[in-house]
């Protein structure tokens, strides 16, 4: 219908009819505020996910350890993956795995910093997907440099581990692509999770969690090596995930929109209780407003299935056999996606981008169940 015979049908008056549609549009965007180039997609479980990695303890270790309470308490009020894998040892593959879908153990087995013969090159990564869907990302990590100093690359990401407090540049996976560290606008990206260093309460990364529009669609949080339990005891990695869950969970990000939070540690000791000790099974766990509550699940998964979640969510094309190949963790949400189990839903419009809503319309307040107890 033309703008003429829209304005005919309210009283042939074409200016009214504008003014009354533009008032419109001004009132419905005062309801909430709208992630840039995202829509509303009612189907597809989450539009923002949270992950943060953990270091070095297999299932056993953690799940009815009396040091690991909180993991503990997490694992049983929401969504416990009991045979989830690791993909190799040590950090470095599992790390380069969760974000490429591959492990590069021909050099990432030593651990090394990046530099010539240590790094991925121009392989493909998630931040390569999530930009070319039109999705925001971004990458915290605790005690990293504000300057990269004499460690830069190209693009000022810091290439280095040295004088930066408990950081560790093979628990940022993300400095190994050359089409990230040589992009100022992706180098922008990694940042400090917390201001002072040395540890929490990783106030950076927690404030961006005050609105859509200071949050990324993709956020990655690596601890430092005290708080991922690399250097220190397992009481020490449960206390500080004690402090920092509740304050992501009762964020305002995670109570107004579908958010996820997802944990898991890069490697274990080698043993998994389902399958035996061939297998490296890890504590894994989906917590948020948009997760299952006292859910478990036997099924196989390993780092290539969380790649394939969001692939399959955000109808991003796998980046390797591996991810392709994997199975998405589709069933650990309330409202999961059609994903392998039907037609995908659309997450795009006609141009191919993503568009999310605020989801402002869901009632995400009190799904909490631990924040109470844990937020003194």
């Amino acid at each position: 219908m033309s703008k003429i015979a829209m304005g005919i049908a309210f009283g042939g008056k074409p200016m009214e009819f504008l003014t009354v549609l533009v008032l419109a549009l001004a009132f419905s965007n005062s309801l909430g505020s709208t992630t840039p180039g995202l829509h509303n997609q009612a189907n597809h479980p989450f539009n923002y996910v949270v992950v943060i990695v953990m270091e070095n303890q297999g299932f056993g270790d953690v799940i009815n350890n009396p040091s690991a309470h909180f993991m503990n308490q997490l694992a049983s009020s929401y969504a416990l993956a009991t045979n989830y894998t690791a993909v190799n040892h040590p950090s470095l593959p599992n790390y380069l795995s969760l974000v490429s879908g591959q492990d590069f153990a021909s050099w990432s087995k030593a651990d090394c910093n990046p530099s010539p013969g240590c790094g991925a090159g121009n392989a493909s990564n998630i931040v390569d997907s999530l930009e070319n869907r039109g999705l925001s990302w971004k990458a915290y990590m605790e005690d990293y440099p504000s300057n990269c100093g004499s460690y830069c690359s190209p693009g000022n990401c810091f290439l280095g581990d040295t004088g930066t407090g408990q950081y560790a540049a093979r628990h940022d996976p993300f400095v190994y692509f050359d089409d990230i560290v040589n992009s100022t606008a992706r180098c922008s990206r990694i940042v400090p999770a917390n201001s002072g260093g040395r540890g929490g309460p990783d106030d950076l990364f927690l404030s961006d969690l005050a609105s859509p529009s200071t949050s990324s669609n993709f956020m990655w949080l690596t601890p430092n090596l005290c708080n991922d339990i690399h250097d220190c005891p397992i009481s020490t990695g449960d206390t500080y995930l004690s402090k920092v869950v509740p304050n992501i969970l009762n964020s305002s990000l995670f109570t107004h929109q579908k958010a996820a939070l997802f944990i898991t540690f890069d490697e274990g000791n080698g043993y998994c209780p389902i399958n035996g000790s061939s297998l490296d099974c890890v504590y894994s766990v989906w917590a948020g407003p948009v997760v299952k509550t006292n859910f478990q699940s036997t099924n196989q998964y390993n780092h290539y299935s969380f790649l394939k979640t969001l692939e399959t969510v955000w109808k991003l094309p796998p980046l390797t056999s591996n991810d392709s190949n994997a199975t998405p963790m589709t069933e650990f949400f309330a409202h999961p996606s059609h994903g392998g189990h039907g037609e995908h839903e659309q997450l795009g419009d006609r141009h191919g981008k993503a568009n999310f809503e605020d989801h402002r319309d869901h009632d995400y307040h009190g799904v909490c169940n631990l924040c109470q107890r844990f937020s003194d």
